[in-house]
């Protein structure tokens, strides 16, 4: 898994959006950043009902729909733990399943295993009204799920709402294949689309809104001469380089966001490079490929809930989040220690890696970018 990144699974989602053909290469694409072969994508209005839509690969047919579709569906154990939990999280069903409730289950003796899977990763999303499965599937052979793949598919499952408006307002506008700026537009996250030299070709709604004269981050984020442009040199020189990688197709190195920091040297503003998979061609241009550049703030005050898993900036874990705040509340790394009942090389760990994520130095410099928050007092990550 070290060496896969939800990155390409993404932009692969994103192309189906607009390329249904595509939707089987995606879903090949998740399972192998899942670490197995299995993945499926179907819509399930009810529990009792069979799913009305479905996608699936490494799967084959007679399994599928003679075997789940048309009785096993009813049996699933994992569909009960799906709509227990708000959507938008992916489950390891390991967690909730023994290997005593395995062995005693119809389910897993008869279908399951005998269709050559054991462990699965799922999550759901509201999709028109109905809930939409996204599952990966690891055979007994390939070993249950560690917390790091997880987190690879939990990122893929942020992804898919969005990836469910551009697929229904591109099919609106007759737009299969091609690119469809009302699509783009009608998604909540900023995005902006350029050329491998960072000249823009689109900015959506939400972008407008986000880089308005007046809005703070105007000045993280700028546009010289059509041109893209960061405030920090040596960003610019990072984002010119992996914009220009994904453009003519070669796997990117460090598929990780990037991070623009304000004028105190804070980050402000996250930046997810993803490759487009339509061409400018496509849109009346000369063909070359285009990047998608997804904006998301950092930071902001005033928010008075505790973050989800895609919500924390910076990829801190709810353990690094919570030592970030107490340090922001003039909390010494001693005294945290002492207060969690962990070891002082426990907090020291998790203190360098909150400055490896957001860029600081020091734990002082932690504490000034953490201390303007105003979260929700007693809440848990």
């Amino acid at each position: 898994m070290d060496k896969e990144d939800a990155d390409p699974v993404i932009a692969a989602f994103y192309r189906a959006a607009l390329e249904p053909a595509q939707w089987d290469a995606a879903l090949r694409a998740f399972a192998r950043l899942a670490g197995g072969d299995v993945a499926c994508c179907f819509l399930k209005a009810e529990a009792g009902m069979a799913p009305s839509r479905a996608c699936v690969t490494g799967l084959d047919e007679q399994a599928w729909e003679h075997g789940y579709r048309r009785y096993y569906h009813t049996l699933d154990p994992g569909y009960a733990v799906l709509t227990r939990a708000p959507p938008g999280r992916m489950h390891l069903m390991q967690d909730y399943f023994s290997e005593q409730a395995v062995a005693r289950s119809e389910y897993f003796q008869d279908f399951y295993l005998r269709a050559g899977v054991r462990y699965s990763c799922s999550g759901v999303v509201r999709d028109n009204g109905a809930l939409t499965i996204l599952s990966a599937h690891r055979a007994a052979g390939q070993g249950a799920y560690d917390r790091n793949t997880r987190r690879q598919l939990q990122r893929v499952l942020d992804h898919l709402p969005n990836v469910f408006r551009l697929r229904d307002t591109a099919q609106q506008a007759q737009a299969h294949g091609a690119l469809a700026w009302e699509a783009l537009d009608a998604l909540p996250r900023a995005i902006l689309l350029v050329d491998a030299c960072l000249r823009l070709v689109f900015m959506n709604l939400a972008a407008q809104r986000l880089l308005a004269a007046t809005s703070p981050f105007a000045s993280v984020i700028t546009m010289h001469g059509g041109k893209v442009a960061v405030r920090v040199s040596q960003l610019q020189q990072q984002l010119g380089q992996r914009v220009r990688q994904v453009c003519v197709g070669l796997a990117c190195h460090c598929p990780a966001p990037l991070y623009a920091s304000d004028e105190d040297g804070r980050p402000a503003l996250e930046i997810g490079i993803l490759p487009l998979p339509v061409r400018i061609g496509q849109a009346g241009g000369d063909g070359a490929s285009l990047a998608m550049l997804a904006l998301r703030p950092l930071f902001r005050a005033g928010r008075r809930h505790w973050p989800s898993t895609a919500e924390r900036p910076c990829g801190l874990t709810g353990a690094e989040w919570a030592l970030a705040l107490a340090l922001a509340d003039g909390m010494d790394a001693a005294e945290y220690a002492q207060r969690k009942g962990v070891r002082i090389s426990t907090v020291r760990s998790q203190i360098q890696s909150i400055l490896a994520k957001t860029g600081t130095h020091r734990s002082s410099e932690i504490a000034s970018l953490f201390s303007a928050l105003e979260w929700q007092a007693g809440a848990q990550p």
